[in-house]
């Protein structure tokens, strides 16, 4: 009954985040985040959950000041790096990496796995609320069908996008870009 409970718990929350950032404009405070500080901080967090899995970060190309510094919504920024590293935890065989990217312009963060990837006629299927592409997914493997949704959500309020492909890995890279400088900040 607890993990009943739990899985409620969390159902509601991924509901009434999801219904904040769909409804209209959230309230976001844009700061400066250390994007290397949050990623190796949420793969702390989230690695020891799943122990067949090794979560680890891949390579990250720094700004030419050497910077890992972007703006962000700090709170939601986390929430979709951690939904992304969830996901291709819940999907990869052995491994998923976590990369980024930072340039004068752009920042981009990146989720490696190397499960059996998404088919490309249904890349932008995966982003849509309440979806799960696999039918045999049951509520013991996990999920809701809205985490690909919300991070779809927080990257458009950060003035950016949410993009799929394939991964080098051999599974899904699921990435977010947006500009490294939030308008007047």
């Amino acid at each position: 009954m607890d993990g009943d409970i739990d899985d409620l718990d969390r159902l509601v929350d991924e509901m009434l985040v999801y219904t904040r950032l769909e409804r209209g404009s959230p309230e976001l405070t844009f700061q400066a985040v250390d994007l290397s500080a949050l990623v190796d901080q949420v793969i702390g967090e989230l690695a020891p959950l799943r122990s067949s899995v090794r979560v680890e970060r891949g390579a990250c190309v720094l700004a030419d000041d050497g910077s890992t510094v972007v703006e962000a919504e700090p709170h939601y920024l986390r929430r979709a790096l951690s939904n992304l590293i969830t996901n291709a935890m819940r999907h990869a065989e052995t491994r998923v990496q976590v990369s980024f990217v930072i340039d004068a312009e752009r920042a981009q963060l990146a989720v490696d796995d190397d499960g059996p990837g998404v088919p490309e006629e249904a890349w932008e299927k995966v982003f849509a609320p309440f979806l799960r592409l696999d039918d045999s997914r049951t509520r013991a493997s996990g999920g809701h069908g809205l985490g690909l949704s919300i991070v779809r959500r927080i990257s458009y309020w950060h003035g950016g996008r949410s993009q799929i492909g394939h991964s080098e890995l051999g599974g899904a890279r699921f990435s977010l870009v947006w500009p490294r400088k939030q308008p007047g900040q």
